[in-house]
């Protein structure tokens, strides 16, 4: 038994040896983890006793019932003990988009949630007491993510510990550690409690529950959301200058000096080298050829980003589809800073969007603590709260969240970099008839840069609509089908349709704000993105470089806003993609990528379905 033990611990060691030391735990530990994991042992109650306080607060009418955990043993607890290591059960792990079904479905669950969150269940009907922790479920959530080969398998999973882990409160100097660890013979997550430093009996046991680094701007004492509540007179400006930040993003480019460029050959096809299948199937204008061999390229189309510009630039002759530092507009963060400097007043601190077509965005690691007293401040004065939570450099919806809870907010930058943007709460709406409903939408135009110096942008006429299937209201945030576009999981009510058709459409259901302007408007804002995109030098801003034309998918919404008494359209931006995919845009359009192609590389704008944009 003892060699079968030996062995069994080894293997948990060759196992999870890579998960214990990027959570930085003790190795003299290891050994009494896998025994407490193998032989499930939950001693915790040996050591540690649930207290229930009550705190009288003279400022507010109702005492708050809190909890902490002291030590109860007589000798203490020893951070250089072996044993001195203890699990923590995960009472409910589930993904996101879950949670809402989940407690819906467990009538159980959503008992023990209620309990565990000290939430009332008197009174309450069942739809209620489950918005109730869905709420309140966010001051309690912790995260991990798994290992996995596509974007969707490697989205957060959130967990609630049980009511031992939960009652352990928050510190920033904290006097314990709190980790998860996925023992893989159970195929489940449980946390390890473990003393960093020696504890008396009495002594409250407290840990960092948060833990990534902008949220510990704000950990400055044991409650960081009550800490949160006095940044309301913070002043609102955001930083639009640092080159650290751009800095921060150029990882191996290269950005070569300015060179004289051969033109492309005129008396034979121009060879095009794609790695997108579907430039290869529908590229067919006669002045191009495709081949499969690099080297002897013209020009190149690169699906994946690339990097090396100043060896390209020794090749005058060819052409690549990207710009160096392009980044500045298709990651997030760096997409508002750019965004910010066409405001109309920059040193603007009001909580109106500058420029108007920006929805307010923050980044959560640089500018949490300016984002929390926007937040604040626009509770006190009952505005509209909802945020959109976006990683900085993923698409399609994924990991996405959106609330108007700060507790949820907070909590969201654990899962990795994010932006918060202001939702759009009073979105243009679009009837639809098959289900008989005014749903949300959104527009993806493809935007080319065709030269920095002069400044040219070519804007493909032809767009792309993609529709919600619910009814919109702003009720149930959860729900992708009502408040996403992306995500149309349901085959049954998906809508494709036709831009010319949409306009018919829209031109009817909107008579007093006909298609041409609000077409005006948007084409406006495209060339004022690269106006704030070009007007810094790399790494701030996109270089000049004759031998580069990008391409990118701009998505867009239309909002209803009040100017002067008046209730006008605004288009607001929402992102720009890297690489968008284009094989709706072929389906819809075989000749696509003949008109992309003759307008980014021989800058031809007659006849090709573009608007120059200068």
């Amino acid at each position: 038994m003892p060699e079968e033990m030996n062995g069994l611990e080894k293997s948990f060691v060759e196992l999870h040896k890579a998960q214990l030391e990027t959570s930085d735990v003790p190795k003299h530990l290891w050994s009494t983890i896998f025994r407490k994991l193998h032989g499930e042992i939950y001693d915790a109650g040996e050591f540690f006793q649930i207290c229930q306080v009550t705190r009288s607060d003279n400022e507010v009418e109702n005492s708050e019932v809190q909890w902490k955990v002291i030590v109860i043993k007589p000798e203490g607890i020893k951070a250089s003990h072996p044993n001195n290591v203890f699990l923590i059960d995960h009472a409910w792990t589930y993904r996101a988009e879950e949670a809402r079904k989940h407690l819906q479905e467990m009538p159980v669950l959503l008992e023990r949630m209620a309990s565990l969150m000290d939430i009332s269940q008197s009174d309450t009907s069942q739809d209620d007491l489950i918005q109730n922790v869905l709420n309140t479920m966010w001051k309690y959530n912790n995260t991990y993510s798994l290992v996995g080969k596509t974007a969707e398998e490697r989205l957060p999973v959130w967990y609630i510990m049980d009511e031992f882990g939960c009652r352990i409160q928050h510190c920033g100097e904290p006097n314990f550690r709190m980790v998860p660890l996925y023992y893989s013979p159970h195929q489940c997550c449980y946390s390890i409690l473990f003393p960093i430093e020696e504890t008396e009996i009495g002594q409250e046991v407290q840990y960092a529950y948060l833990k990534c680094q902008p949220l510990d701007q704000l950990s400055q004492c044991a409650n960081v959301l009550k800490y949160c509540r006095n940044l309301a007179t913070r002043r609102n400006i955001l930083d639009m200058k640092s080159i650290e930040l751009f800095q921060s993003y150029r990882r191996n480019e290269s950005v070569p000096d300015d060179i004289n460029i051969i033109p492309l050959p005129s008396d034979r096809p121009i060879k095009v080298y794609a790695d997108y299948r579907f430039i290869r199937e529908y590229l067919t204008d006669k002045r191009f050829a495709i081949t499969e061999n690099q080297e002897e390229a013209d020009i190149l189309w690169f699906s994946e980003h690339f990097k090396d510009f100043k060896n390209f630039s020794k090749t005058p002759h060819r052409r690549v589809n990207q710009f160096p530092c392009e980044n500045v507009v298709t990651v997030k963060d760096m997409l508002a800073v750019v965004c910010r400097r066409r405001a109309a007043n920059k040193e603007k601190s009001e909580e109106i969007s500058d420029p108007f077509w920006l929805p307010t965005t923050y980044c959560l690691k640089r500018e949490l603590v300016q984002f929390v007293a926007l937040f604040q401040r626009r509770e006190k004065r009952g505005l509209d709260n909802h945020w959109i939570v976006k990683p900085w450099n993923l698409a399609r919806g994924l990991d996405h969240s959106l609330t108007d809870n700060i507790n949820h907010i907070l909590r969201l930058p654990s899962t990795g970099p994010k932006i918060a943007q202001k939702y759009l709460s009073d979105p243009v709406l679009f009837h639809r008839n098959d289900i008989n409903a005014d749903v949300k939408f959104d527009l993806r135009f493809i935007v080319m840069l065709v030269s920095v110096k002069p400044l040219k942008v070519a804007v493909y006429r032809r767009f792309w609509i993609r529709f919600a299937n619910e009814k919109f209201d702003l009720t149930q945030l959860d729900n992708y089908q009502k408040h996403f576009t992306v995500n149309n999981y349901n085959d049954t009510y998906l809508l494709q349709m036709f831009c010319t058709d949409f306009i018919n459409k829209w031109n009817t259901q909107y008579p007093d704000h006909q298609w041409d302007g609000v077409e005006k408007d948007l084409y406006d804002m495209f060339l004022e993105v690269f106006r704030g995109a070009t007007a810094e030098d790399a790494p701030a801003g996109i270089p000049n470089n004759t031998q580069c034309a990008g391409s990118y998918g701009f998505d867009v919404m239309i909002d209803w806003q009040n100017i002067n008494g008046e209730r006008v359209m605004q288009p607001k931006l929402l992102e720009v993609n890297f690489n968008s995919d284009c094989k709706r845009a072929c389906e819809y359009y075989p000749e696509f990528f003949n008109d992309i192609f003759s307008v980014m590389f021989l800058h031809e704008f007659d006849g090709h379905n573009v608007a120059l944009l200068e």
